[in-house]
C-alpha cells in the first residue's frame, strides 16, 4: 500500500490525491512565501483534515459514519503583483477536496492605497460578515479545526463582487478599523456543509464593519443587508396551483424574493498565556421560508509554549416558522380535492428548520513550526429543539414523524495546517 492508498472504508476521492501531491511538491520547493520578483510574490496555505461522525443522523457538516479526508482538506495559492507602492492586484485560487464546494478563484481584486490610512479595493472579495470571514479557509489562523457551525456554517454569501473601502487608525491608546463595501453575489448556496440545489442571486449587498482595539481587548461590530432574488424552481408547480385556486397569500409565502439583514458583534481578549472570545450573529429575512436565526459562541484557551488547549460552547436557535393559515381548514379533509394541495403546502413549512442546537468542543493545537500546526478536536452536538437545520438530509428524506426527534452527534477530527 503506497502513501496515497487508503482503506476501503475511508471516503477519499481523487481531489485528495491531487491536493496531497501539490502539498508535497510545494513543501519540497519552499516553506515560506515565494518572491518571484520585486513586483510578484506568491503565498498560500493548505490543510488536511480527517473526520469521523458518531451519530444516528444522516450527516453533520458533510461528515458521516465513515472516516473521511474530503470534507475540509484544501490547498490555495495567493499571488500578488505590485504595480507600485500604492497599486496592486491580488488573487486567491483554491482547490477543495470536497466535491460540494467549488474550486477556483476565491479572490481577485485590485487594491489602491493612497495613504497609510486608506485602502480601496475592487473585484471579487470575501464578504466581511464575521470575525474570521477573510481567513475562514486558512485553518492556521485560528485555534479550532472547524469554527463553530452555529455561526460560520450559515454563511450563505461567502464572497461578493464589487468595491470596498477601509480606513485604519493606530494611536497610542487604541486602534480603529472601519470598512464598508457594496456589491452583489451570484452563485451556489452551501448550508450545513452541503450544496443546496439553488442558485443564489443577491443584489444591493452592502455593509459596514468597525473594529476597535485597545491593549488586549478588541470589539467588532458589523451590519450587512442585501436583497435576495433567489428563484426556487422546485416550488413553481405548487405556487402555480395555489394561485390558480385563489390562495394567493399562500403562493406569495413561497417566494424567494426579499431583503435580508445580518448583524454581528464580537468581543475578544488575547493574552500571551490565554484568550477569551465571544461572537454573536443574527440573520433576519422577509422570507416566510427563512425564519430569523441567532447564533453565538464563547471560547477560551490556554497557551503553554507551542501548545494550546481550548474549549468552546456554541448555540443557535431559529425563530418559529409562520405559514399562512388560509389552507389549514382543508388539511384534514380527505374528501376535499384541495386537501392534497393543503398538505403539500404545510409539508414544506413543517420541514423548514425552526429548532436549536448546542455544541461543546474540546481541542488542542501544537505549533510544530512557525508556519505549521497539528490539531485534534472532539465536538458533541445536541439538539435542544428538533429541526435545528444542521443534520443535513433528513429534511428531504425523513418521514414526518422523524422530524420531531431530537438528534445528537459526536464529531472527531484531526488536522494539519500549513501556511507558506
Amino acid at each position: 500500500m503506497d502513501m496515497f492508498t487508503m482503506p476501503a472504508h475511508c471516503t477519499v476521492f481523487k481531489p485528495v490525491r491531487a491536493i496531497s501531491l501539490m502539498i508535497l511538491l510545494l513543501a519540497s520547493v519552499h516553506s515560506t512565501a515565494l518572491e518571484l520578483s520585486e513586483q510578484l510574490d506568491v503565498s498560500g496555505f493548505a490543510r488536511v483534515i480527517a473526520g469521523y461522525l458518531d451519530s444516528e443522523a444522516d450527516n453533520l457538516n458533510g461528515y458521516e459514519d465513515d472516516l473521511t479526508l474530503t470534507e475540509q482538506s484544501l490547498i490555495a495559492l495567493q499571488p500578488s503583483y505590485a504595480f507600485s507602492d500604492q497599486l496592486s492586484i491580488t488573487g486567491q485560487f483554491l482547490a477543495h477536496s470536497n466535491p460540494e464546494r467549488e474550486s477556483g478563484t476565491e479572490w481577485l481584486y485590485v487594491s489602491y492605497q493612497p495613504s497609510n490610512h486608506w485602502q480601496l479595493r475592487a473585484g471579487k472579495m470575501r464578504t466581511p460578515f464575521y470575525t474570521y470571514s477573510d481567513s475562514i479557509d486558512v485553518g492556521y489562523s485560528y485555534h479550532w479545526i472547524t469554527p463553530p457551525l452555529q455561526v460560520y456554517n450559515n454563511y450563505l454569501v461567502p464572497t461578493f463582487t464589487g468595491v470596498s473601502a477601509a480606513y485604519n487608525y493606530a494611536g497610542r491608546h487604541f486602534a480603529l478599523h472601519l470598512e464598508g463595501f457594496y456589491g452583489h453575489f451570484d452563485g451556489e448556496i452551501i448550508q450545513s456543509g452541503n450544496r443546496v440545489d439553488i442558485k443564489a442571486d443577491v443584489e444591493d449587498l452592502r455593509g459596514i464593519a468597525a473594529i476597535l482595539s485597545s491593549n488586549n481587548l478588541s470589539l467588532r461590530l458589523s451590519y450587512n443587508t442585501a436583497i435576495n432574488k433567489t428563484d426556487v424552481p422546485q416550488l413553481h408547480p405548487l405556487q402555480q396551483s395555489l394561485q390558480q385556486t385563489g390562495f394567493s397569500n399562500s403562493a406569495r409565502s413561497l417566494d424567494g424574493d426579499g431583503r435580508a439583514n445580518f448583524y454581528q458583534a464580537a468581543l475578544s481578549y488575547d493574552h500571551l498565556s490565554h484568550f477569551l472570545k465571544l461572537e454573536w450573529t443574527r440573520a433576519e429575512t422577509e422570507l416566510d421560508l427563512a425564519p430569523s436565526l441567532d447564533g453565538y459562541y464563547l471560547t477560551g484557551g490556554y497557551l503553554s509554549g507551542d501548545w494550546t488547549v481550548h474549549f468552546t460552547y456554541a448555540a443557535s436557535a431559529y425563530a418559529d416558522v409562520q405559514a399562512q393559515q388560509e389552507l389549514q381548514p382543508l388539511r384534514n379533509q380527505p374528501g376535499n380535492p384541495l386537501a392534497e394541495l393543503s398538505r403539500g403546502y404545510y409539508q414544506i413549512f413543517d420541514s423548514v428548520p425552526d429548532g436549536s442546537l448546542d455544541s461543546y468542543t474540546l481541542g488542542t493545537r501544537w505549533d510544530v513550526r512557525m508556519n505549521m500546526a497539528l490539531k485534534a478536536e472532539v465536538s458533541y452536538f445536541t439538539e435542544t429543539s428538533p429541526r435545528s437545520g444542521f443534520f443535513g438530509t433528513r429534511f428531504t428524506t425523513g418521514a414526518p414523524q422523524e422530524l420531531d426527534n431530537k438528534l445528537n452527534a459526536t464529531l472527531l477530527q484531526v488536522g494539519w495546517e500549513w501556511v507558506f
